[in-house]
């Protein structure tokens, strides 16, 4: 279920990522594209995750766990989201 879940807020966000920038009409700020990268790292995670791999090291086990991807693809995407629209 958890995998699932991730695969569901993985895709969410990226579709997100499409539209906003484009809904806004402008150009990135410097604040906004240095939160993306991290942003883009923990979807990429989550797409991972999803789609069931298991990695050996437990460094990245623990990276790719959902209880670390959720909580920074949402806190990410908030503080991006409310950047781009206030700044």
């Amino acid at each position: 279920m958890a995998r699932f879940i991730s695969l569901l807020l993985a895709i969410a966000a990226t579709l997100g990522l499409l539209f906003l920038p484009a809904m806004r009409g402008g150009e990135l700020t410097p604040m906004e594209h240095g939160l993306l990268s991290p942003l883009m790292l923990a979807i990429c995670g989550s797409f991972a995750h999803g789609l069931g791999y298991i990695p050996r090291n437990p460094v990245l086990r623990g990276v790719l766990h959902p209880g670390v991807l959720w909580p920074s693809i949402g806190v990410l995407g908030a503080v991006w989201i409310a950047e781009s629209w206030v700044g």
